[in-house]
C-alpha cells in the first residue's frame, strides 16, 4: 500500500543518533555509522523523530510501503520498558492518532501490563475562570499609620458599563478609564494613580 513513511538522506545523516529516542516503535536504528529505516512495518510515517535531528535528514515521503501494524509494533515496544511505552502512547495521543492509541491500550490490558500514565496533568480550577483560583496573597504589614485622608477622584454616576446613557454629557471628549469591577479592590492606589481628570466605565470582563 501507499503511505506516509520516513526517508533517511544518508549524505546529511552523521550517525549522530538523536533520532532513535524520538522513534519508541523502533523503526529506526543506527547501522554503518547512518540512520537507516530497519522495518517499515515499525514506521508510523508521523515524523516524531524529524524534529530531533539537527541535521535536516529526515523528511517524509509517500511511498509502496508494509502497512503500519500497532500490534506489532507494541511487540517491539514493551521490549523496552515503561518509559518506552509511556513515549508511545504520548506521540500516538499527541498525533491524535486514536484508533492506534487504542490499539496499542488493549495490547497491554490483554498482555496484563500496567498502562503508564501518558497524558500530562493540568491543575484543575475551580471553573474555566483562573481568576476563581483560591489563594492567599502574603504582603509585609506596615505598621505606620497615616492621617491623610483621600478624596475620591470619581467624577461620573453610574460607572457600570450596562447602566451608562451613551449621551451623557461628562462622555464627550472625555478621557476614558475603562476598568475590571474588582481592579479598585486589588489596586490600592488606585483612584490617584488613574481615575483623576478621566470618566469611569467599569464592567466585568
Amino acid at each position: 500500500m501507499k503511505r506516509s513513511i520516513i526517508k533517511v538522506d544518508e549524505e546529511k545523516c552523521t550517525g549522530c543518533g538523536h533520532c532513535i529516542p524520538g522513534c519508541p516503535e523502533g523503526a529506526l536504528q543506527i547501522i554503518d555509522g547512518k540512520a537507516r529505516l530497519v522495518s517499515d512495518l515499525f514506521c508510523d510515517g508521523l515524523g516524531a523523530c524529524i524534529k530531533e535531528c539537527p541535521f535536516g535528514a529526515m523528511t517524509v515521503e509517500e511511498r509502496e510501503a508494509e502497512e503500519y501494524d500497532e500490534y506489532k509494533v507494541m511487540e517491539n515496544v514493551i521490549q523496552g520498558g515503561p518509559n518506552v511505552i509511556k513515549a508511545h502512547l504520548k506521540h500516538l495521543k499527541d498525533h491524535n492518532q486514536v484508533e492506534f492509541l487504542n490499539q496499542a491500550i488493549n495490547f497491554l490490558k490483554e498482555k496484563d501490563m500496567d498502562i503508564p500514565e501518558y497524558e500530562e496533568k493540568q491543575p484543575k480550577l475551580a471553573c474555566g475562570c483562573p481568576g476563581t483560583m483560591t489563594k492567599t496573597i502574603e504582603r509585609k504589614t506596615d505598621h505606620e499609620i497615616s492621617n491623610v485622608k483621600l478624596s475620591s477622584e470619581l467624577n461620573n454616576w453610574p460607572i457600570q458599563l450596562q447602566l451608562l446613557n451613551s449621551n451623557a454629557p461628562y462622555l464627550k471628549n472625555a478621557n476614558l478609564v475603562i476598568a475590571a469591577d474588582c481592579t479598585p479592590f486589588a489596586y490600592a492606589n488606585f483612584h490617584q494613580r488613574f481615575l483623576k481628570d478621566k470618566v469611569l466605565i467599569m464592567f466585568c470582563p
